[in-house]
């Protein structure tokens, strides 16, 4: 009786074990196949960085003659920065969710 018992609670166990094996093979699958959008992500952030640069550079020329100190072109240069990555949080974790590079690559393309 005791033997039997105790192979009940291991085979309870080992099924126990099986199916947290299976969840972390998933999310790891997951987060493998999320590596995949990395190339795409920075390459949206760079061209989002390049755009901000851009209006950047206009900007402070417009506003050279306002004798804006360094602190406060630094504070513009952080908001625009802040604005940009705001921008891009949810396209980003869009990528980073979806399964097929063709995927990945239609929604760049939408961007």
């Amino acid at each position: 009786a005791v033997v039997a018992k105790n192979t009940a609670m291991r085979q309870r166990e080992m099924l126990e074990a099986e199916d947290l094996l299976r969840e972390e093979t998933d999310a790891f699958v997951t987060w493998r196949e999320s590596l995949s959008a990395i190339p795409t992500i920075n390459q949206l952030q760079e061209r989002a960085n390049a755009f901000r640069e851009e209006e950047l550079k206009r900007c402070t020329r417009k506003l050279s003659g306002a004798n804006l100190s360094e602190k406060e072109l630094e504070a513009v240069e952080r908001l625009s920065r802040g604005i940009v990555n705001k921008l891009l949080h949810g396209p980003m974790a869009h990528l980073r969710k979806t399964e097929s590079v063709e995927g990945k690559q239609a929604t760049l393309k939408e961007l």
